[in-house]
């Protein structure tokens, strides 16, 4: 929570004024796929947490959007990345991750451009537009069942 929520909330509002001042520069929030779905079971603080982000970041937007300001801000929603952490940490994927550096150099390119939501893989963005489409109910069962079958294979 102190990373996901309050470091991303105190980093965003310490320098968003700053920016606002001058007219110019980019924020990039780091989310998660899970904070554009339901709750996930088994992992029900991290997807509320990314929800938060993905909450701020897009009211943020809005509001930059009415000021037609020069700033501007976006959300990185990957699935899994491949970082060393995951292997410090024994982390399990049900999908198999994307390089972190193809992850950062797509997340650079997309912000750049000003894009809100940026999404790297063509199998997350299937995933998240077919969410649309499922009662939140069907979601997060079918997200418990990914997570659930993680923790069973540790």
């Amino acid at each position: 929570i102190n990373v996901n929520i309050k470091a991303v909330h105190i980093l965003t509002k310490a320098v968003l004024p700053g920016f606002i001042q001058r007219d110019r520069g980019y924020i990039m929030n780091v989310a998660s796929s899970a904070g554009l779905l339901p709750g996930g079971p088994y992992m029900s603080t991290y997807y509320a947490t990314k929800a938060y982000v993905t909450s701020l970041t897009t009211a943020i937007h809005g509001e930059l959007r009415d000021l037609k300001s020069n700033v501007h801000i976006s959300m990185l929603c990957p699935g899994p990345v491949d970082t060393n952490f995951n292997n410090v940490a024994n982390v399990k994927f049900a999908l198999s991750g994307i390089p972190a550096d193809y992850c950062a150099y797509y997340a650079l390119c997309k912000m750049f451009t000003g894009k809100l939501t940026i999404v790297p893989t063509f199998t997350m963005k299937a995933g998240v537009f077919g969410s649309r489409f499922l009662p939140r109910q069907v979601l997060a069962f079918m997200t418990g069942h990914q997570q659930k079958k993680k923790t069973d294979n540790i």
